[in-house]
């Protein structure tokens, strides 16, 4: 098993704030603009809330690249370490997905399990394309967001949908997009802090893997393995955003 890489996210609970991955500051300013009296204050608020959706897709994007970069530099280590290999440039220029020999296909061969295996394969998977989606926009990347979180889009009403709310009556168009474009989405601050926690326990993960690998384990490793197995059973309690919330989760709506 290959050693444990570099953990690319500070170390500490999502939810608990880390420095600047907590846009609390401008999520603050937007509540008291909504709040106020100010003839004005509708329209700053609205740039707040662009420089806050804006913010989040910013860190996304940081995440994201770390946690690529970090599996990337395990699996050339690991092609390396079992066939002394020399020319990684298939490991380096491999996609996440679709093609053959993708980073999933790569990773299976040289660790023995499916990355799908893994608790969190769901989350980094939205990872992957949310962040793919905000540098490039619409195509292939958003499409699968919106597959996996419609809920994202909370004002997309789908061809052949109908909305009703209260008197209220709205009919989504036949002849509509069975998308909804990118740039309507609203990224929530917990759908960030769930990312960095994902990736923090991807590598827990992987580093349960290397220990259990060990023909003989000290009384620490037993105690790691056992700690371990504690925590990963409290995760769905421990998350912040769930696949099926809304652009506006129920602790902030």
């Amino acid at each position: 098993m290959t050693e444990r890489p570099v953990l690319l996210v500070k170390p500490g609970n999502a939810g608990e704030g880390n420095g600047p991955l907590r846009c609390s500051a401008l999520d603050a300013e937007i509540t008291r603009l909504q709040a106020s009296d100010e003839p004005s204050a509708i329209f700053i608020t609205d740039d707040y809330a662009d420089l806050f959706q804006t913010t989040v897709e910013g860190y996304l994007i940081a995440v994201q690249s770390m946690w690529e970069r970090g599996l990337r530099a395990t699996l050339i280590r690991r092609e390396k370490k079992l066939i002394n290999a020399r020319d990684t440039r298939a490991l380096e220029r491999a996609t996440w997905e679709g093609k053959p020999h993708s980073l999933q296909d790569h990773f299976l061969r040289l660790m023995g399990v499916p990355l799908h295996a893994f608790d969190m394969f769901p989350d980094l998977d939205i990872l992957q394309n949310l962040a793919n989606a905000v540098r490039h926009g619409d195509g292939a990347s958003a499409r699968k967001v919106h597959e996996l979180c419609p809920t994202l889009w909370f004002n997309w009403v789908a061809p052949d949908d109908v909305l009703v709310t209260g008197p209220y009556r709205i009919a989504g168009s036949r002849d509509g997009p069975k998308h909804p474009p990118f740039e309507s989405i609203t990224l929530p601050e917990q759908l960030l802090e769930q990312m960095i926690q994902s990736v923090m326990w991807f590598w827990e993960d992987i580093e349960h893997m290397r220990c259990n690998s060990f023909k003989r384990k000290s009384g620490s490793v037993v105690a790691k393995i056992s700690t371990w197995q504690v925590g990963r059973a409290q995760r769905r309690n421990a998350r912040v955003w769930h696949h099926a919330d809304s652009a506006f989760p129920r602790d902030t709506a």
